[in-house]
């Protein structure tokens, strides 16, 4: 594969289904280079690859699934946090709440998916750490909405009401 082809990190953030700060810490771990021009910021093809295999995805267009592991010990949340000893403590703090929004988002959106409850516009982009939903797409079976992480957000329409999401397990 010719070393000069790059892959944005806009259309790695849609692939993938994560915000652009998961993005940059998972690059971040991964010690990928990344090479920027203006406001753009792009990454090596090989170095896109090593990203889907560390994510446990080999092909690009299928969803992300996320696994959620809870933490019963302190030794097991000392195990989560990778640091170097050149980082100051407010990066590793910064570092390790990252982290834990990221968890407290995953399990939120497995409790969505479980129960049906239906979420506004707005919480829904608060859950998915977004500033604007995506466009809207046919899922089948006469439902509307979009696909993110391995789940399916359908749109919800009934008159004299606002538009509301349920979370539902992607196929």
């Amino acid at each position: 594969m010719n070393s000069n082809q790059v892959v944005s990190l806009g259309s790695l953030e849609a692939d993938l289904g994560l915000s652009r700060v998961d993005l940059l810490l998972i690059i971040r771990e991964l010690g990928i280079e990344q090479i920027k021009q203006g406001m753009r910021t792009w990454i090596r093809q090989e170095e896109a690859n090593r990203l889907y295999q560390h994510l446990g995805k080999s092909n690009p267009r299928e969803p992300l699934v996320a696994e959620v592991v809870p933490i019963s010990t302190p030794d097991d949340a000392a195990a989560l946090t990778t640091t170097t000893g050149n980082e100051t403590g407010d990066e590793e703090l910064r570092k390790y709440s990252k982290l834990k929004l990221l968890r407290e988002r995953i399990e939120l959106l497995d409790l969505l998916q479980s129960t049906e409850v239906e979420l506004a516009s707005q919480e829904i982009c608060t859950v998915l750490d977004m500033k604007r939903l995506p466009p809207t797409d046919d899922l089948g079976n006469d439902q509307e909405g979009f696909r993110r992480m391995g789940l399916k957000f359908i749109r919800i329409k009934r008159d004299k009401h606002r538009t509301s999401w349920k979370v539902r397990r992607s196929n």
